[in-house]
C-alpha cells in the first residue's frame, strides 16, 4: 500500500511515542525529530507506510541506549493475554463455523495492541467484537485452499495476540508455520514473545530476518524469503502485513482488524470491523 499524506503524521507520532517510553530528554528529542522530518520530506509516496516507519527506526536506534522500548509493554500484553487463554479456548468451539471462529478470535487479538489494556475491559469488548461478521469475502476461498495445503504460514503481528493465534491453531489439522520478526521493532513479535506465548507447542517458529514492521520481503533473509515463497498458502495478520505484501497469485490472505480509518477505507469495510481477504489489490 502507498503511504498516503496522514500517514507521515502517524509515523512521526509512533516515534514520538517511542521516545517518550525510552525517557529520552528535551534535546535529543528535537535533534531526533529533525532528522525525521528529513527523511519524511524526502520520502517517496510509493513507499510502503511500514517501509517508511523502518527508515524512521534508523534515526530511533542511533539514539544512545536504545534497545527494546518496548520489552515491558509486550510482556504485559502477553501476560493479560493468557489469563483468558481458557475462555479463548471455551469460545473457539462456540459458533456454526468453528473455522471462523477461530478466525475472529486470532484477529480480535489485535485489541491488546493498546498499552492501558487493562482499562477499558479486554474480555467485554473481545465478545464484543466476537460477535462481528467476518467481512471481506476472503472466508470460503480460504476454506477452500486450507482444505488442499499440506501446511500454513501463519505471519504473526503483535505480542499478546500471539495468545489469541495460538487458540485459533490448536483449532487447525494441518502442520503451521508461524513467521516472527527477526528483532524487536515496536510491540510485533519476535521469537521470545512467541515462545512465552507457547506458539512452539502447537506450531513450527521461524524468523523473518528481518526487525522492520510488516513483512517486506526485500528487507528479509534469503532463507525466509524462500519460506514464503515455498508456502502453498499463507494468512497475513494485521494492517503492517497487508500494507507491505504486495505479491501477484492467490495464496494470501489478510487477516487484520481494521482499527486504522485509512485502512478500513483502502479495504473498503467499517472503521474497526474484522476482515479476511484474499491478495487484495493494492494501489
Amino acid at each position: 500500500m502507498r503511504t498516503y499524506p496522514e500517514c507521515y503524521g502517524c509515523v512521526l507520532q509512533q516515534a514520538q511515542s517511542e521516545m517518550d517510553l525510552m525517557g529520552v530528554d528535551f534535546d535529543t528529542q528535537v535533534t531526533a525529530v529533525k532528522k525525521m522530518l528529513c527523511i519524511l520530506s524526502e520520502a517517496e509516496g510509493s513507499e510502503t507506510p511500514p517501509y517508511l516507519s523502518n527508515r524512521i527506526h534508523t534515526v530511533l536506534r542511533d539514539i544512545p541506549g536504545y534497545s527494546n522500548p518496548y520489552a515491558e509493554v509486550k510482556r504485559k500484553s502477553n501476560q493479560i493475554a493468557f489469563e483468558f487463554l481458557d475462555k479463548l479456548r471455551d469460545l473457539a468451539k462456540q459458533g456454526s463455523d468453528l473455522l471462523e471462529q477461530g478466525l475472529k478470535i486470532s484477529a480480535a487479538g489485535n485489541i491488546v495492541d493498546v498499552l492501558n489494556a487493562r482499562e477499558f475491559h479486554l474480555w467485554e469488548e473481545v465478545e464484543n467484537v466476537i460477535r462481528q461478521d467476518l467481512l471481506g469475502g476472503g472466508l470460503e476461498n480460504f476454506k477452500k485452499m486450507l482444505s488442499e495445503s499440506s501446511y500454513l504460514l501463519y505471519l504473526a503481528d503483535n505480542a499478546g495476540e500471539t495468545v489469541f493465534d495460538k487458540v485459533f491453531i490448536e483449532t487447525l489439522d494441518l502442520p503451521v508455520i508461524y513467521a516472527v520478526k527477526g528483532g524487536p521493532i515496536l510491540n510485533d513479535a519476535t521469537l521470545d514473545d512467541a515462545s512465552a506465548a507457547g506458539i512452539d507447542q502447537v506450531a513450527e517458529i521461524v524468523e523473518t530476518g528481518s526487525n522492520a514492521p510488516g513483512t517486506i520481503l526485500k528487507l528479509c533473509s534469503r532463507e525466509f524469503q524462500d519460506i514464503f515463497n515455498d508456502a502453498p498458502l499463507v494468512l497475513a495478520k494485521g494492517q503492517a502485513n497487508f500494507e507491505t505484501i504486495e505479491i501477484p497469485g492467490e495464496k494470501v490472505f489478510y487477516l487484520l482488524r481494521a482499527k486504522c480509518p485509512l485502512i478500513a477505507r483502502v479495504i473498503e469495510s467499517p472503521h474497526g470491523s474484522l476482515v479476511l481477504k484474499q491478495n487484495f489489490p493494492i494501489e
